[in-house]
């Protein structure tokens, strides 16, 4: 997740817009990781928890509409309406002593 902004309008309502990455998998030739950047936005409660750069589980509605853009067609737009965020960790998170194990 990255490139989070964070807005009130005069209602108060306060939102969140960003872009998450989606992991496609990897580049058959290059051996690099693929993404799909979506769009998203998040309001009052759930973007308490919208953290930028951090792996997430965001939960909500995947919504597309057209922009009209001045061509013939518009631009369709696709983005995700957040309901709630959740943190994940990883291995990286989470220290291990020797303490921690049962044996």
């Amino acid at each position: 997740m990255q490139n989070v902004t964070k807005q009130a309008n005069r209602e108060g309502v306060v939102s969140k817009l960003g872009v998450i990455g989606i992991y496609k998998g990897k580049d058959k030739q290059t051996g690099s990781p693929l993404y799909a950047n979506i769009p998203f936005v998040a309001y009052n409660t759930a973007t308490e928890f919208i953290k930028p750069n951090t792996k997430m589980m965001l939960v909500g509605r995947l919504n597309s509409y057209v922009k009209d853009d001045g061509s013939r067609y518009g631009k369709l737009v696709v983005q995700l309406q957040v309901n709630s965020a959740y943190p994940i960790a990883t291995s990286q998170d989470v220290t291990v002593s020797d303490d921690d194990l049962p044996f």
